[in-house]
C-alpha cells in the first residue's frame, strides 16, 4: 500500500476508502507518505460552503485506493465537442 501510495503523489482523481472516515474520500491530492502515514488534502462540499481539508493517516487506516482513468460525457453533443477540441491540440502540434 506504502508504495502504491508513493507513485500517487500528486495525480488526479485519487479516491481513498479510510476506515476512521467510514467511507470514500474523493479527488484526493496525496502530498506526503511516510513509512507509517500518508498526509493528504480533499475538498468537502455543502449548500453554505466549501471546505479544504489537510489530513494525515496511518497508511493501515486506508484499505482501498480507486483511481478514475477517463471520464466521458453521456451526451453526443459534448463528445464531439471533445473529439473537435482533441483534434484541434493534434492539428497545432
Amino acid at each position: 500500500m506504502e508504495n502504491k501510495l508513493r507513485e500517487l503523489i500528486g495525480q488526479p482523481n485519487v479516491w481513498l476508502f479510510v476506515k476512521s472516515s467510514n467511507g470514500w474520500l474523493k479527488n484526493v491530492e496525496i502530498l506526503d507518505v511516510s513509512q507509517e502515514t500518508v498526509t493528504f488534502r480533499y475538498e468537502n462540499e455543502s449548500d453554505k460552503e466549501r471546505r479544504l481539508w489537510e489530513k494525515t493517516t496511518r497508511i493501515k487506516n486506508v484499505t482501498e485506493i480507486e483511481v478514475r482513468l477517463l471520464a466521458i460525457p453521456k451526451s453526443d453533443g459534448e463528445v464531439q465537442e471533445m473529439k473537435n477540441r482533441l483534434s484541434q491540440i493534434f492539428e497545432k502540434e
